[in-house]
């Protein structure tokens, strides 16, 4: 009794959130972990100067390609991973992939692109081609990027490399999951506090699990991504009930004082109940795709994802999809290899 009163405590006290801004650890956008050393490839015990791009760097034009752009190959997710063993995914997941620290999802891009279920054609990297038509219902039908492929199939492969050699994009370190659409990292990119909101949404399930999931689809997620959001925030709020509503009653920040920066109490409770299944499932996390959040995280567990491959006309300088090395490839193995909050 006194953990469902808790629950309930938790929830509605959401209601008096503000959204927050992205988290920093002192000055540091990440945890400075000490004794890293030259050893890391992050040199010595101070902030790395490279940081991920924010939805902010990223164009108007870039964000729609993301948003309007399918999967052949969506995932579907019917049962709750959290009170059914036996939940897959359909299609099932590679689970020989989910052990194997080196794995990253790739996006092969499917030609032509106005020709759904076509397939041939070519992939993306290395391809010089023509012009598509894409266009935006909110700019009075003005054109953007051009170049925008509209299909891709979303394909998990054993390293890098091996996505590279496939012609793919890596959108994410880790086995593809229900989250891995472009349309789902739309959203990781562009509603920096995904806390709060999950936490309105999980709200709206108590009485109607259907707004619950609506909830989440309103924010952009796909259907099969706003399922193991939803299913995660439920179980945060059973598993964790005490450790949140104290955070939420004493207006806790997401991390303390720095330089260590821990989580509360509820974000370190959600980690060990509700993070391996939602990494599993989810596939896409915002540490996965390279994305910062308002939750500081050690700097080693920090990956460098170019998400520009979706709109190649916008894209900068530096290489697209790529996972960065410069800073650091123990990052890109540690990104996947702990149990994360999303």
């Amino acid at each position: 009794m006194i953990a469902i009163l808790a629950a309930l405590l938790w929830i509605f006290l959401a209601d008096k959130d503000e959204p927050n801004a992205l988290a920093t650890c002192g000055d540091c956008h990440c945890i400075v972990s000490t004794g890293l050393g030259a050893a890391s490839g992050l040199g010595d015990s101070s902030c790395p100067t490279r940081k991920p791009k924010i939805g902010s760097d990223y164009t108007p034009a870039t964000i729609e390609a993301l948003k309007r752009q399918r999967p052949l190959n969506p995932f579907n997710l019917t049962c709750d991973p959290y009170d059914d063993e036996n939940c897959e995914l359909d299609p099932p997941q590679d689970d020989s992939l989910d052990i194997l620290n080196s794995a990253v999802c790739g996006l092969v891009y499917q030609f032509p692109f106005n020709g759904a279920g076509s397939g041939g054609g070519g992939t993306l990297s290395g391809e010089i081609f023509e012009a598509g038509t894409y266009k935006n219902a909110n700019t009075n039908g003005e054109t953007l990027c051009p170049d925008a492929p509209t299909e891709y199939l979303m394909i998990s492969y054993e390293n890098k490399e091996a996505a590279e050699a496939d012609g793919a994009v890596i959108t994410h370190v880790g086995p593809c999951g229900a989250c891995s659409t472009t349309q789902d990292l739309a959203v990781y990119l562009t509603e920096p506090d995904l806390l709060l909101a999950s936490k309105e949404c999980v709200k709206r399930s108590i009485l109607n699990q259907d707004e619950g999931k609506t909830c989440f689809q309103d924010l952009g997620f796909t259907d099969a991504c706003a399922a193991i959001w939803l299913a995660n925030g439920e179980n945060t709020g059973q598993r964790c009930a005490l450790p949140c509503a104290a955070a939420e009653i004493q207006d806790y920040n997401n991390n303390g004082p720095a330089p260590e920066c821990a989580l509360n109490g509820c974000l370190e409770c959600d980690e060990k109940y509700s993070g391996p299944k939602f990494k599993r499932y989810a596939g896409r996390t915002r540490r996965r795709s390279g994305i910062l959040s308002t939750i500081a995280r050690p700097c080693e567990d920090v990956v460098f994802i170019d998400h520009d491959y979706a709109c190649p006309s916008e894209a900068g300088a530096e290489s697209s999809g790529e996972v960065a090395e410069e800073e650091s490839e123990v990052a890109t193995a540690a990104a996947t290899s702990f149990f994360e909050s999303p």
